[in-house]
């Protein structure tokens, strides 16, 4: 058998009429079907199949598309029982999907919308020829969002107003798929200054409770994104909605690829793979029992024959771990470098995340990083102090691990390439400290902004600079962040693990001044560097093994940068 591999395809009809190779997900079908929920909300990663499962339900239940049937020939549904398949071509359905909702402020992005609800709109405009279903004010409604000229009043209340009129001419209660809801969110979070982030949930809010709360004429509502935003907020209006999260059971199998389905689809590769590196690569998803694969990454892979390479860098919504990496709290930055070393951190991982609280609260950051899929979270357990589940979450595979490194290289080399930053830490780990001193200023001047140094703690910001830089060492060195040693606590410090390498343990010690005055800048980098001497960071039980030192005080003012060095 031939694999054809649809990659980037995720309308259900193509893939099943050009004899792609599809992974059987159709018992999803039957899976909604079973549950009393009207309205229900599942939230996963981008690239684990929302938009192409949301497309067969659109193929499996809508009344207006001919010859649907067919594509369900051979599927899982077809044989699951009359009670589900008298469900098919039953109902008028509506998708939206919001995947590509972005723009520079809410109005480009909001055209954007009223641009889709249009498209949504023009797919039935039988209504509007139809006797005796639209009066005359509602055709003229029907036009003026068909020519995008109505209001946003008009708009937020667009997806009632048509379940209405489908209602009356089919005479069935209508299926509202809308894939990707939280997109335009991000876009406005995640704009320059988050522009207009709280402007996209209002409107949101009202969109979604419009189409979906009460809505008389609604058979069931399926809402797909990567979080349940601010639970007090898009979804206050809602009546209960089953909502699944990534940490849920319930329908876990139906987005990703399981461990069966990937070994199935290797099996018809006509090379052989390893598929424990295939598994090293891609898995490490865990919902309870079931181990699920970025189904992207495996498509990708499976059309290079099994070449074993990060395909989901460019893919995924890199902008969360980019703003994510450049935060300035102690805490989070600690349990970074954990994470980067191939460790565990325990965590409250909160599902109905409000992104307001990502400025503030460790946890929340790295629970939009565990929903957007670039974390691993296991063992819950229940805290009594707290009334939290605590997870273990970890860095899930050998590809998330290259997207941080690429984000943080990228971040960091500016203009330059990679090479360049490569050839900065080599300096740093040979002692070479004229050279890395001057990396380190033209970090400083092309990467940093005044904005991105400001703010209450710019030294944390700072730090936060120098561990991104110096994570990329985490195969050779023990990372270590903000810990007591001798009578103090040092700011970043660097073990080396071959203990027969004689490589140097490395310790940083940095501090900020207002004054940007060369001769300041010397005289408290040099305080800095007597810091470390006189407190004794370099006594820590850990560095047993070290004999040699590289004592480094760091002095920063905006885009100024100065450093002195001791080789101990």
């Amino acid at each position: 058998m031939v694999l054809r591999m649809p990659i980037g395809e995720s309308n259900f009809k193509k893939v099943r009429t050009n004899l792609a190779t599809y992974v059987d997900k159709s018992l999803f079908i039957r899976d909604i079907l079973d549950r009393a929920d009207a309205v229900t909300l599942i939230t996963r990663p981008r690239r684990f199949g929302k938009t192409l499962n949301l497309s067969m339900l659109k193929y499996f239940f809508s009344c207006n598309e001919a010859h649907s049937a067919q594509l369900f020939d051979g599927l899982k549904i077809r044989e699951a029982g009359e009670e589900y398949w008298q469900h098919q071509g039953q109902y008028p359905v509506v998708l939206i999907t919001l995947k590509s909702i972005n723009g520079k402020d809410f109005s480009e992005a909001y055209g954007k919308i009223a641009g889709l609800v249009a498209n949504c709109y023009r797919e039935f405009n039988y209504l509007f020829a139809a006797e005796g279903v639209l009066d005359e004010d509602e055709r003229v409604l029907f036009k003026r969002i068909t020519s995008k000229i109505a209001t946003q009043g008009e708009v937020e209340n667009s997806i009632l107003q048509l379940t209405q009129w489908l209602q009356k001419y089919h005479n069935k209660d209508v299926i509202v798929l809308l894939d990707e809801y939280d997109a335009p969110i991000h876009a406005g979070y995640f704009s320059e200054g988050k522009g207009y982030y709280q402007e996209m949930v209002d409107f949101m809010r009202e969109f979604l409770s419009n189409s979906l709360k009460d809505n008389n004429y609604l058979h069931k509502g399926i809402v797909t994104g990567i979080l349940r935003v601010a639970k007090e907020s898009i979804f206050s209006k809602f009546n209960n909605p089953g909502v699944f999260t990534f940490l849920d059971p319930e329908y876990a199998e139906y987005f990703g690829f399981t461990e069966q389905e990937v070994a199935a689809l290797f099996s018809q590769l006509d090379a052989p793979v390893d598929l424990n590196e295939v598994k090293a690569w891609y898995n490490g998803y865990y919902v309870e029992d079931i181990v699920l694969y970025n189904p992207w990454s495996i498509i990708s892979c499976l059309s290079r024959k099994g070449r074993t390479v990060p395909y989901w860098i460019n893919m995924s919504e890199n902008k969360i771990i980019q703003q994510i990496i450049k935060r300035n709290e102690v805490d989070l930055q600690e349990d970074f470098t954990a994470l980067m070393q191939g460790k565990e951190i325990t965590t409250f991982i909160n599902p109905y995340l409000n992104f307001n609280e990502l400025e503030e609260n460790c946890d929340a950051a790295l629970s939009l990083l565990y929903m957007s899929g670039y974390l691993n979270a296991l063992n819950p357990k229940y805290d009594d102090l707290t009334d939290e589940m605590n997870y273990t979450v970890r860095i899930p595979n050998k590809e998330v691990r290259s997207v941080y490194k690429h984000i943080i290289s990228g971040w960091l080399s500016g203009k330059h390439k990679s090479k360049w930053l490569i050839a900065c830490l080599e300096d740093l780990k040979a002692g070479r400290m004229e050279p890395f001193k001057a990396a380190l200023q033209e970090i400083a001047y092309n990467i940093l902004s005044c904005h991105d140094a400001g703010g209450r703690t710019p030294e944390q910001f700072y730090h936060g600079l120098l561990l991104g830089l110096v994570l990329y060492l985490h195969g050779e060195y023990t990372i270590r962040s903000n810990r007591e040693a001798g009578t103090g606590r040092y700011d970043i410090a660097l073990l080396p693990k071959d203990r027969d390498s004689h490589a140097s343990g490395i310790i940083f010690e940095l501090k900020r001044t207002d004054s940007s005055d060369e001769a300041l800048l010397t005289q408290v980098a040099e305080e800095a560097l007597q810091q470390i001497r006189d407190r004794g960071y370099q006594h820590m039980a850990e560095a047993a093994h070290v004999t040699k030192w590289l004592h480094l005080g760091v002095a920063f003012s905006g885009k100024a940068v100065q450093m002195v060095y001791a080789k101990v």
